[in-house]
């Protein structure tokens, strides 16, 4: 077995080593996460939560180490690596609970010529399960997937990014250890090429869970076409944030607007969320006052390492992800942005950038999704303009809203193409059971904890027929009733002289 070291940027120190497995042995995963599916589904459901449950208290037990690995290894300030390996566990129990409650039905005599039979339907498993995750959330998403799809029956193949392996080679092993059978649950880190053979192209891969970019999902569900797979994916966004008309004089909105970018667009996981605003559309009489009022923001933020729990800034994954960022700034300004703040990186370490003059027909304000602390500022007029800058993106996955106007947030609320409209809260908000997903170009299905446990399971329907059925009220109209009655008669006449 190969080991590959993982690097923290902003010290080079090695944080870890993770396996780097060829597709040799990504495929004899597969066979035996195959070979242990059935015997896995056989097993209790109650049984199979109760091991899931010791497994989210292992998550608790150990939340430092995995907070630091992901901090570490992928830059995310520790207070909010801390946060999120509490809210992964959180996420784990309300799948349990939401899956030991998801009941079949039984069908009623609502079709003609089922009255006496017995109809039900039940949730099954897939089968094999190939999670794909991100190195912006790799806790959090891990969870969303590997809860539910193990607590309703699948094996799994967690195949995590190579920028941050190691937090999700932890929780692989606390599964382990917590009872979930080493053949039943597998850890992947290998090539793309490997993996895209392996796990998207194999035949014996039920469905592929991925969270990532919509290039990505893209060419993921090209590659799982030809087997016919499942496929969960959670994709980009390029996320609205609505400043409204009446903020230009009320001091409470325009400082609720500049803590929905500070968290969900500055601070958190700086500016590396799909479901961050990205796009600030800002009233053109409340363009001014918002503005002076984030500039005197952002020149207060620290920047230090993502270990420091005092850090507000730390950096994005890697060098090379901030460089994007910048390119992109570059690509903005070149299209007639103004640059009021920041723009450049030292290293993984990014500016906090503030962009004005964006105009709704520039990359920026469409469907080029940064990956970064960007704030692009872009004016409108009315609030119908507001909401055709809104939906002129390919993405759908949240947006927010800025308005103390209850018509006003119906209006966006119903308006803004999105999966979720949050009224003075940040798009980056997550309720653990809300669906949470996206529409037009941002994936298909939903995680949640009111939605996973079904997302991994088929409608299977059980029948059970009457071999003697009573006569009934209304007959067939096609003949075979009577068709059938003769012929029951010829059958028992003929088994006389058996």
């Amino acid at each position: 077995m190969r080991m590959m070291d993982v690097i923290d940027e902003s010290t080079g120190k090695v944080v870890g080593s993770v396996p780097n497995y060829t597709g040799e042995e990504i495929a004899g995963m597969v066979d035996a996460a195959f070979a242990a599916q059935p015997r896995w589904e056989r097993v209790p459901l109650f049984e199979r939560g109760q091991i899931l449950y010791k497994f989210c208290d292992l998550i608790d037990q150990n939340r430092e180490e995995i907070a630091n690995y992901m901090s570490c290894e992928m830059g995310k300030p520790i207070l909010q690596s801390r946060a999120e390996t509490t809210y992964a566990a959180e996420i784990g129990r309300a799948n349990i609970e939401v899956g030991k409650h998801m009941y079949g039905e039984v069908l009623c005599d609502s079709s003609e010529g089922y009255e006496e039979h017995v109809v039900m339907v039940r949730h099954e498993a897939l089968g094999v399960v190939a999670a794909v995750i991100p190195f912006n959330y790799p806790v959090e998403l891990t969870l969303q997937k590997l809860v539910p799809a193990l607590l309703m029956g699948n094996t799994m193949i967690v195949k995590a990014s190579t920028t941050a392996p190691c937090c999700v080679k932890k929780l692989i092993d606390l599964a382990h250890e917590a009872g979930v059978p080493k053949d039943v649950l597998h850890y992947v880190t290998g090539s793309r090429e490997d993996c895209t053979k392996n796990l998207l192209q194999n035949k014996k891969v039920a469905c592929i869970a991925m969270t990532g970019s919509t290039e990505a999902g893209s060419e993921m569900m090209h590659d799982a076409a030809p087997t016919i797979k499942k496929v969960i994916l959670e994709l980009g966004g390029n996320d609205p944030l609505i400043i409204t008309k009446e903020a230009a004089n009320d001091p409470e909105l325009i400082a609720k607007a500049i803590e929905c970018l500070c968290w969900g667009r500055i601070n958190e996981n700086n500016g590396q969320v799909c479901a961050s605003p990205k796009r600030t559309i800002v009233h053109k009489d409340a363009h001014d006052a918002f503005v002076k009022c984030l500039l005197g923001f952002v020149k207060t933020l620290k920047r230090g390492h993502a270990t420091d729990p005092e850090a507000q800034l730390t950096r994005l994954v890697s060098t090379k992800a901030a460089e994007r960022v910048v390119d992109q700034i570059h690509h903005t300004i070149d299209q007639g942005a103004t640059l009021l703040y920041g723009g450049k990186n030292n290293g993984p370490e990014m500016d906090v950038t503030i962009l004005d003059n964006v105009t709704k027909d520039m990359d920026i304000a469409c469907d080029m999704e940064v990956f970064g602390p960007v704030v692009p500022i872009i004016t409108f007029e009315t609030d119908e303009e507001a909401v055709e800058i809104a939906n002129q993106s390919k993405y759908g996955l949240s947006a927010c809203v800025i308005t103390k106007d209850l018509k006003k947030s119906f209006f966006y609320t119903e308006n803004v193409e999105s999966s979720a409209v949050w009224v003075n809260g940040s798009s980056a908000l997550r309720h653990n059971d809300q669906p949470f997903g996206g529409c037009k170009g941002t994936g298909i299905g939903n995680e949640g904890a009111g939605y996973s446990c079904a997302e991994f399971t088929r409608l299977k329907t059980y029948g059970f027929c009457d071999v003697s059925p009573k006569e009934r009220l209304y007959q067939h109209e096609d003949g075979m009733g009577d068709f059938l009655s003769n012929f029951r008669a010829q059958v028992a006449e003929q088994m006389k002289d058996m």
